[in-house]
């Protein structure tokens, strides 16, 4: 007779294949970039601002997409000019539709229902995609430090909304974990297309 089956707590996903990642790969090494798909739009991240700008038809297809779909672009000074005259949003929302729409209900792979995790600051939920329970997991872990799982069975809610949250919130960076189990990874910085035909040149000239 077999065992019974326990009940799948953590559905998971690679940020790694999503537009999040693309984001937080610049972010990490101060890049600004330029990242577009064809039929869907373009976003500019200015890392070293902390500022985007985004010409984009619909936000929760564009972060859904998978992140080969995209091309990556880093700009140069002279490129980044045209920008600086402008007004942009802040990159920490940028953060945060990237990773609730990657969601999709899941965990990030890294963290899991148990992780231990508080609010660092309060969202400005005005202005981002949220679940219908938003203000009261971002109470509770405003109050203090608990675990996911907790906030699950306390607060009452569906497990994938939860998920959710926390997936929005860490990546925006306004939720962090407490125990040592969720680190964040080292992310390498985007290549330079204009570095690489440099080098393709020097190359092609020996």
């Amino acid at each position: 007779m077999k065992a019974e089956e326990k009940p799948v707590l953590t559905e998971t996903f690679s940020a790694d294949k999503y537009l999040i990642n693309i984001i937080r790969r610049a972010v990490s090494n101060s890049q600004n970039i330029l990242i577009d798909r064809p039929q869907h739009g373009h976003i500019t991240v200015l890392a070293n601002d902390g500022e985007y700008f985004a010409e984009v038809e619909h936000m929760p297809t564009f972060c859904s997409l998978a992140a080969n779909e995209f091309k990556v672009t880093v700009l140069n000074e002279k490129k980044l000019q045209s920008y600086r005259t402008g007004i942009g949003r802040n990159i920490d929302e940028l953060l945060w539709q990237a990773g609730y729409h990657a969601s999709g209900g899941r965990l990030m792979q890294g963290s899991n229902w148990n992780d231990v995790v508080k609010l660092n600051r309060w969202p400005n939920f005005t202005r981002l995609p949220t679940t219908p329970n938003s203000l009261r997991i971002a109470a509770l872990l405003a109050a203090q430090p608990t675990t996911i799982e907790y906030t699950i069975l306390s607060l009452k809610i569906k497990r994938d909304e939860v998920y959710r949250f926390y997936c929005a919130a860490r990546c925006s960076g306004a939720l962090s974990t407490v125990n040592e189990t969720a680190k964040e990874p080292v992310l390498k910085p985007h290549r330079s297309n204009a570095l690489i035909s440099l080098l393709l040149s020097k190359i092609a000239s020996i």
